[in-house]
């Protein structure tokens, strides 16, 4: 895989190392900023001629026109993007982050698997200071115990998000049905997580596993999820018997 990286944060640069721990990585350019590195599969890059994706963690970045011009597919760790910008056939994975792609993709294989008579939580952190009161919610270490705020519910399905005022992310997707309820789990660092889910989708477009056109993770759901704990993600789980 040769994999272009536009980065402005440390989320970017904790995706770059992500990615070369990836056996099958042959290059990892760096958009226009020097490199001081002795492993030959990392150097800087003016253009993205040859590569087989683009990656970036600017909301702001202008690479997809670059990526546009040299059909190459690209990844945003940002939720949107510039509909007026005419992608193309070239394959468009946004969205690359916590919440959006992991958390969203989690949330979509469970009720996939639980069916259609499950109840589904999907809980997210978000940056801010807690509150007091709201939905409780139980993350695991070192996020703990949480109270949430209703950010939308239907019928089935109830998403929640819990303020967090430190350096800590996390995610929750319960399901409940008849005979069990089971809970996913995930608490980590913010970035190495947000860096997990930016990678995670650079690794599917470069090994050609996103189609033509736009798309988020959660559309492939199963093969982002095995992409993301094959570069480390660590999901506990814990099922309980109604």
């Amino acid at each position: 895989m040769r994999i272009a990286l536009d980065h402005t944060s440390e989320i970017g640069v904790r995706a770059g190392r992500l990615l070369m721990g990836e056996e099958g990585l042959d290059l990892l350019g760096i958009v226009r900023r020097d490199v001081k590195d002795s492993d030959r599969r990392i150097r800087r890059i003016d253009d993205l001629e040859g590569f087989d994706a683009v990656v970036t963690d600017d909301p702001d970045s202008a690479i997809l026109d670059e990526a546009v011009a040299a059909e190459v597919p690209c990844v945003l760790w940002a939720d949107t993007f510039d509909r007026r910008t005419d992608i193309g056939e070239i394959p468009l994975l946004f969205g690359a982050n916590l919440v959006t792609g992991i958390g969203q993709s989690l949330a979509t294989r469970e009720d996939d698997i639980a069916g259609p008579d499950a109840q589904i939580v999907f809980a997210w952190t978000e940056p801010g200071k807690s509150v007091r009161h709201g939905e409780p919610l139980m993350f695991p270490e070192p996020v703990g115990s949480r109270w949430g705020t209703r950010r939308r519910m239907t019928n089935r399905r109830l998403d929640v998000a819990a303020t967090v005022p430190d350096e800590w992310a996390g995610i929750i997707v319960r399901s409940t049905t008849d005979e069990a309820t089971r809970t996913l789990g995930i608490a980590d660092l913010a970035t190495h997580l947000e860096a997990i889910a930016l990678a995670s989708g650079a690794v599917l477009a470069a090994s050609g596993l996103i189609s033509p056109e736009a798309h988020r993770p959660d559309e492939t759901a199963d093969q982002y999820l095995l992409s993301t704990l094959r570069i480390g993600l660590d999901i506990a789980s814990f099922t309980e018997s109604s």
